[in-house]
């Protein structure tokens, strides 16, 4: 594989995460360049090597936007939230969860959090690095996978469907950024009170 690929991987990975609450699907992108370049298990290691490493980085970039405006992020409704539900609990526990949940950028407000909070941002890093390592490599397995297996079905080739797929994850991600997650937290929250009270 030529260098040219994982550089191409790693910056769509980091621009794609260092973009505040949103960002082009980056793992479903490295699905296609993998499957462009022919899939194989050193090409799948460096793909997820390059993507994971880009996305753990890019957070770097969240952290120092905490840092720089760590004042005007106390009234932000949304990280104000997100401080109060991993309040009490392991910071880095929550990170390493956060950043490894697909299509929800929690792990950006932590890094906002801990950059505000002036908290370790090598740790964070290197905590991060894990989680996307992780991700990276399920998410391409799967993405991949299902790439090939549509493919077969419709006889369309993996790339195209590898590029009209990020398109569509790409519109899903705008809708994702556009949900009052404190909202949503509240409804799904007091729905399973009803029920678990109405439960004899």
């Amino acid at each position: 594989m030529g260098y040219y690929y994982l550089a191409l991987v790693f910056a769509i990975s980091f621009v794609s995460n260092a973009t505040p609450f949103f960002g082009a699907p980056y793992t479903v992108i490295a699905s296609t360049i993998l499957l462009k370049i022919g899939f194989s298990p050193s090409n799948f290691a460096l793909i997820v090597f390059a993507s994971g490493l880009g996305a753990a980085l890019a957070k770097s970039v969240m952290y120092g936007i905490g840092y720089g405006v760590g004042s005007n992020l106390k009234n932000n409704k949304n990280v104000v939230f997100f401080h109060r539900l991993i309040k009490g609990r392991s910071f880095y526990v929550a990170l390493f969860i956060a950043a490894v949940i697909p299509f929800f950028p929690f792990d950006d407000f932590i890094f906002l959090i801990g950059g505000a909070g002036n908290a370790p941002l090598l740790k964070m890093v290197e905590v991060t690095v894990v989680s996307k390592l992780i991700k990276s490599s399920v998410e391409i397995g799967i993405e991949a996978a299902g790439i090939i297996q549509i493919g077969k079905l419709t006889g369309i080739s993996p790339v195209t469907l590898g590029v009209v797929s990020s398109i569509v994850f790409g519109v899903l991600g705008v809708l994702l950024f556009k949900i009052d997650w404190e909202k949503l937290y509240a409804k799904v929250e007091r729905y399973f009170r009803q029920h678990s009270s109405s439960t004899p």
